[in-house]
């Protein structure tokens, strides 16, 4: 009885929120997307707690307030304030009636129960329109206490089984900006099936040995922007998979980590074509690869065209521009992915592999690459010369290359 009481107190105190949110008077007729007379809801008004074991109560808590605010006639913010709570997984869905800001101040992290997570996902937002999530707070995925138990370390035929910290599905106009996302168990951010997605100012980071941690992994969207964030990570920085139109990346320091990829391509039958991916003004220190693209063996008949990677700063990259085409379990029949429109233009900066520039295409569909002003010296340890790779690819060149090309293998 003390918790049904608990309850209704807690749905009393949000009604009252709503009550007073109206009567401050926001002209609910207003343009949905000028955010003014927002009515806040802190979550610790209406039972979210700091201190331990009360992660799932919580779950709840919030849940309840992301509704009320969510059905709110004015805009709304949700506000996490300073301090640190833990939380068991939650999703936080539309439709909204108007737009909504999701604030964070203080630190959320993630319940240690892997058994806590259904979806594979800690924070889900869900089919919302006019999202923001901003502020200068931390989304802590606690990945320590998960990574020991992956089976995917440095495996790359393996189906994660951790859950991402944060997913964005099928959300439009939305912007992110300016928190960190902290040690996820597996990807820092998933946005998918979104429209009109930009982030920006963000800081991600994992150690450089965490398995699958993809610093933002994006798939079947629409005109999403990635600009201006700090991310050191121990998978991608960012990937580009499979459904893509118009991507950009730009203004992105990147290490550790594996660089920024376009894909894995072609791994699952159902894939859709990328359209248009863009890739600028980033810098990438200490990662394995940085302008990477990458498609599976035996893959489906799918096609990625209009992929640009330019003006990029290597220090001391493994594999600062690299197509692989033979990506995942070897076998004899060759990647079915046509890559066409490809351009790498204005890379810069040192290497530690001999391999500088490395372009393996598909034997069954060579690529289409032009490769314009590319100056990549080799810093490693062992007193090797810079070195160009290519096999099944078309190549076109326009001002400095060095490595110098080579013909390639057929």
């Amino acid at each position: 009885m003390a918790i049904q009481g608990k309850d209704v107190r807690i749905s009393l105190l949000l009604s009252l929120a709503l009550i007073s949110c109206v009567a401050n008077g926001a002209d609910h007729l207003a343009p949905r997307r000028l955010l003014t007379n927002l009515c806040t809801f802190d979550v610790t008004h209406y039972g979210v707690k700091a201190g331990d074991g009360k992660c799932k109560q919580n779950a709840v808590a919030l849940t309840k307030v992301w509704e009320q605010a969510c059905q709110s006639v004015t805009p709304a913010k949700v506000l996490i304030p300073p301090g640190t709570f833990e939380m068991s997984s939650v999703v936080l869905e539309g439709p909204c009636k108007n737009p909504i800001i999701f604030e964070i101040q203080g630190t959320l992290k993630a319940d240690k129960d892997k058994k806590a997570y259904k979806d594979r996902t800690w924070i889900a937002f869900e089919e919302i329109d006019g999202l923001q999530v901003i502020g200068r707070g931390t989304f802590d995925g606690q990945g320590t206490c998960f990574w020991a138990s992956s089976k995917c370390v440095h495996k790359n035929n393996c189906r994660l089984k951790l859950p991402s910290s944060i997913k964005f599905s099928k959300v439009t106009n939305t912007v992110i900006s300016g928190f960190t996302s902290l040690n996820p168990p597996a990807f820092h951010m998933h946005v998918v099936s979104c429209t009109n997605f930009t982030a920006h100012s963000l800081t991600i980071t994992a150690p450089d040995e965490s398995p699958n941690t993809d610093g933002m992994h994006i798939s079947t969207s629409c005109n999403v922007k990635v600009l201006n964030s700090k991310i050191g990570t121990g998978d991608d920085c960012v990937s580009i998979g499979q459904g893509n139109t118009d991507v950009t990346i730009s203004g992105i320091q990147c290490g550790p980590g594996h660089g920024i990829s376009v894909g894995s391509l072609g791994k699952y039958k159902d894939e859709k074509n990328v359209n248009k991916v863009l890739v600028t003004d980033c810098k990438f220190t200490g990662t394995t690869n940085g302008a990477r693209i990458k498609t599976w063996l035996n893959s489906p008949t799918l096609q990625a065209t209009g992929i640009t990677f330019q003006n990029l700063v290597m220090d001391m990259v493994k594999n600062p521009v690299i197509i692989d085409q033979e990506y995942g379990t070897k076998c004899s029949v060759p990647s079915n992915v046509q890559l066409t429109d490809i351009h790498f233009r204005n890379i810069t900066g040192t290497s530690i592999s001999d391999a500088a520039v490395s372009l393996t295409c598909s034997k069954k569909y060579p690529c289409c690459v032009d490769l314009a002003n590319i100056d990549l010296v080799y810093r490693g340890t062992d007193k090797l010369p810079d070195n160009f790779e290519c096999a099944n690819a078309k190549l076109a060149f326009t001002g400095k290359q060095n490595p110098a090309p080579c013909p390639c293998r057929h």
